[in-house]
């Protein structure tokens, strides 16, 4: 019994003594939000962001979302000969321990995305403290310092509002929102191209990607209030950008891929032309069966769809008709098919197999598989790809017709 005693008390000794071998005080860590990578101004070195939230905010905020107080981080840019270089020579600039635990995006900038993403994501994927679940983010036409430095006033740490950006593109579909797994699957697939969301710098006007202000008539120049959209993909061959799609063609990869989870769709109406109607999409999903013929191998892409009608302009139309519902399902239909088209345009423009065509084949066609993999970039580009859709639109709402004046 003594020896029993004795063991028990040795065992919490021992975890008393072990939980402050690593321990390192709360005000001793820079929290990092937001993580970014650039190409530096120096030729051969890479500028790296970090948007660390103030330790006073610690306290007054949840980490998860925004406060009250104006600003709740502060931004740092550093430089070095790796990415692990420039962020250790942060950690001397700003006096303490960066923590990586709590980071949410790896933005990075165009120009270094055309480099190669291989020059960040090792140093990301390698290290214990990033997670790899994190959202990838590539900045169209400019740098990832910028879209950390913006403030978002939807949430005080920028880049959790950011996080919460991508997010919602469920709501519009018009963009992926991208895990750095995703990218890295994608990246060590020998067909699959991989892809990241894009983030866009909007300013006064929604001049993106402009002027960093206007001058004033006394000659000093009034910083343009800046905004950030998500939107559009980013198209990788391996780790470097080759390319983008566009709203209407990201929500055509996100067709083929299976991840359209909502949006609206507008169409025209069946019973006049001039007027609109707006379809929200409810539900969906696809398939991609791969079809050798004669030799010939095809791409069959089937997409169904279901919506319900969430707006008509007055005056446009009556639901109840069959046929006018049933002509709106196929505008509806043939909108998807149109998105559908132009991602599979621009993906074999670009040489990129970013739906996996590949993939499929080779699950089903396995023994196939072994003579067309080494011939993959001679094929895509000049690939069949047939496009069947099923659109059906279950309820109008809790009207048939919109409200008339009277004569």
């Amino acid at each position: 019994m003594k020896i029993k005693l004795f063991l028990v008390f040795l065992i919490l000794h021992l975890f008393v003594l072990t939980g402050c071998w690593n321990r390192v005080e709360l005000d001793r860590r820079a929290i990092v939000a937001g993580f970014g990578a650039d190409k530096a101004e120096e030729e051969g070195k890479i500028q790296v962001t970090v948007q660390v939230v103030d330790a006073g905010e610690i306290k007054a905020i949840p980490l998860a979302r925004g406060g009250s107080m104006m600003n709740a981080v502060t931004v740092y840019t550093g430089t070095g000969f790796t990415a692990f270089d420039a962020f250790r020579n942060l950690s001397m600039v700003i006096g303490e321990k960066l923590f990586l635990s709590e980071v949410r995006v790896l933005v990075v900038g165009e120009e270094l995305a055309r480099e190669g993403l291989d020059k960040v994501i090792d140093f990301y994927e390698r290290d214990h403290e990033p997670n790899i679940r994190d959202y990838l983010i590539v900045v169209k036409g400019g740098e990832a310092k910028e879209v950390l430095e913006t403030e978002l006033r939807i949430n005080k740490i920028w880049a959790y509002g950011i996080d919460s950006m991508i997010k919602t593109t469920m709501a519009h579909s018009k963009a992926p929102a991208t895990e750095i797994i995703d990218f890295l699957k994608a990246v060590e697939s020998k067909t699959t191209a991989p892809v990241a969301t894009v983030i866009h710098v909007l300013r006064k006007g929604n001049e993106e990607n402009a002027g960093e202000g206007k001058s004033n008539q006394d000659g000093t120049t009034a910083v343009q209030p800046k905004e950030l959209k998500v939107s559009e993909t980013a198209v990788f061959r391996h780790y470097k950008l080759t390319g983008w799609l566009d709203e209407k063609e990201s929500r055509g990869l996100l067709w083929v891929t299976g991840k359209v989870k909502s949006g609206i769709i507008v169409v025209s109406s069946p019973e006049k032309e001039d007027k609109l109607a707006a379809i929200e999409i409810i539900r969906a999903k696809s398939k991609i069966k791969p079809e050798i013929t004669d030799g010939n191998l095809i791409i069959n892409i089937d997409v169904w769809e279901e919506g319900n009608l969430g707006e008509e302009q007055p005056d446009t139309m009556d639901v109840s008709k069959p046929i006018v519902l049933k002509e709106l399902e196929e505008r509806k239909k043939t909108v998807i098919e149109d998105e559908i088209s132009a991602a599979v345009i621009k993906a074999q423009e670009l040489n990129a197999d970013i739906f996996g065509f590949g993939e499929a084949v080779r699950r089903k066609y396995p023994r196939e598989w072994k003579q067309l993999e080494d011939q993959w970039d001679e094929i895509f580009p000049t690939l069949e790809v047939n496009i069947a859709v099923d659109a059906k639109i279950r309820r109008t709402g809790k009207i048939t017709k919109s409200a008339e004046p009277k004569p």
